[in-house]
Formats: C-alpha cells, structure tokens, sequence
C-alpha cells in the first residue's frame, strides 16, 4: 500500500485519481480549500480517506509520502479573471510548500501544467507536441492562469533538480468526465452545450464555432496517471496527456445535439479575447514511454455523460 497526497483533491480530476487509488488499496490524504472543488466529489470515499480542509499556500508540516500531485489551482476563466492574485499564489507559494513536502518524503513529485501554455500556437503538422513553442499574450485577464502554469514547471523542474526529486510535468487537453462541475476548466463546453441541450435551450457559442479542440475522458486519464506510477525507472519530463481526435466546437454541439434529440438552437455570440484556435495534443511521447492510448471514444464518452445527466447521477 502506498501513500498519497492530492492537492486539490476535492475537483474533478483529484476526485477521479483518489477513487481509483482508494480502488487499488492505497491511501489517501487530500488538501483541498474547497473554493473551486466540493465534498460532494468525495461522497463515495469520504469514509476511506483522510481531509484537510486547507489552502496549500498555509501547509508546513506534512510529510511521509510516496507520491504528490499537485492538482490545486483556480482554473475557470471566470474565477481567475476575478482572482488573479490567488492563482498565481497557487502556482508559487503553494507549489513551492508542496515541493518542500516531497523533499521531506522524498516522494515523486507529479505537476499537473496545462495545455493553456502553448498559447496561441497553431502547429502546421495539426498537433501540438511537448517540444512546441508557446505563443502567449500577457498583461490581461486571462494571463495569471498560464502565467502561474509556466512558473510553476519551471519552478518543479529547477527545485526537483537541485533536491533530486523525481517529478513529471503532465498537460492534460480537455478533460472530462464523472463529477465535471459546469464551471471546471477541463471540458467546460461540454458540460455548458449538454445542459443547455437536455433543456432544449439555445446552444451558445462563442465565435464561429471553427476553434479546433480535442476531449480526452477522465478514466483515460486516470489510467495513464495509475500507469506511469508504476514505473521503477522514473523519468524526469514534461508529457502531454489528451485524445488526439481533433472536433471544431460547432460539430461537438451539433453531436450533442444529436445523442440528446434536443429542439436546441445554435446560437453564436462575441468571440472570448484571447481564446486559443487551437487544442489537439501529439500524445508520440506518453505512446513511445508507457504504450497508453486513450479508448473512450468522444461519442461513447458523451453519450455516458448525457444518461448521467438525465439520470441526475
């Protein structure tokens, strides 16, 4: 059995990653100030692990795991817009207590980055590789979210270097899934044209619809995260993780519409500033590594999603 911390636990990947864990036999600390995650995503394991209810930037004295990941950051535009101090605080302050953590465990170290660090770079070759350029704008409301992201990979792999902490950098593209809240950063679009669909309300797009997106579902995820734990030669790196099937937002809510049978009307508004054209990971590397591909399928992922959600799960 081993023991794990998750920062940021009480959200919708963290949630994910401590069910499978508590599954497999392993235990579970989470830290989690609960100002973007619920203890409504614990209900079914709230009795198997243990909780701190806790901000990451206040913790010192915690200690003796086997692995941390670093889960814990503001992550809706419409949060960190209005928070940019505390985002930024996460990714700082609150990556350096949990580094400091490892190093007392010596524990392996996993940062969860973000495929918001590529900007707005739009690859010829159709995808985005760990190797690609980022192009991002700074100095407006949406820059403390990425900017804290970068930071905090550069922070992990400098402190993990100079305390020979093993640690592995992941960006994740759109994820979703089981306990996906409508405001979650991860597939928030999904959630948005799902709900609007099953009430038969218009389906609202921002811009022309043509942005290019990839969704990769959670268990994926999970599987790959559960994977890459088990390896006994650990290499220090920056992965991508996502499904490299790319959709234009206007064909995902016209899938959507579909698998609902919704009455929903398109409807197209003002362009977000700053959004991104462009999300489809080159997953080449976690492929060569650990051999992971994803195998939900986006219809099949979806069309589980849409029955929870008629269903109320």
């Amino acid at each position: 059995m081993k023991n794990y911390l998750i920062a940021g636990g009480a959200g919708f990947i963290g949630c994910n990653l401590a069910e499978r864990l508590i599954n497999n036999g392993d235990h579970v600390t989470i830290i989690d100030d609960l100002s973007t995650g619920t203890l409504n995503n614990l209900r079914k394991i709230s009795s198997n692990i243990e909780f701190i209810e806790k901000d990451i930037c206040d913790i010192y004295d915690l200690n003796g795991f086997d692995a941390i990941y670093h889960l814990a950051c503001i992550a809706n535009p419409s949060d960190y817009t209005r928070k940019p101090l505390e985002t930024l605080s996460s990714g700082s302050f609150g990556t350096d207590n949990l580094l400091k953590i490892a190093k007392r465990s010596g524990a392996k170290f996993y940062y969860f980055s973000s495929s918001e660090i590529y900007g707005h770079h739009e690859p010829k070759d159709g995808s985005i590789s760990e190797s690609s350029e980022s192009k991002i704008k700074i100095l407006h409301s949406r820059s403390p979210y990425y900017i804290s992201k970068m930071f905090s990979e550069e922070y992990v792999k400098a402190y993990s270097k100079k305390n020979n902490i093993e640690y592995l950098i992941i960006r994740p593209f759109n994820i979703y899934g089981n306990n996906m809240d409508s405001k979650s950063q991860y597939g928030r679009v999904i959630t948005n044209f799902i709900k609007w669909s099953v009430n038969n309300e218009p389906v609202c797009i921002n811009g022309n619809g043509n942005q290019i997106r990839s969704f990769c579902h959670v268990n994926d995820l999970i599987d790959a995260l559960i994977t890459l734990d088990k390896l006994s030669q650990f290499k220090n790196n920056v992965i991508n993780i996502g499904n490299p099937q790319p959709i234009k937002i206007i064909d995902l809510a016209k899938l959507i519409l579909h698998i609902t049978n919704s009455s929903s009307k398109i409807v197209f508004k003002d362009e977000i500033e700053y959004e991104p054209a462009f999300r489809n990971p080159d997953i080449s590397l976690i492929k060569d590594w650990i051999g992971w591909n994803p195998q939900i399928m986006l219809n099949a992922g979806l069309e589980d999603l849409i029955n929870q959600n008629k269903n109320g799960d």
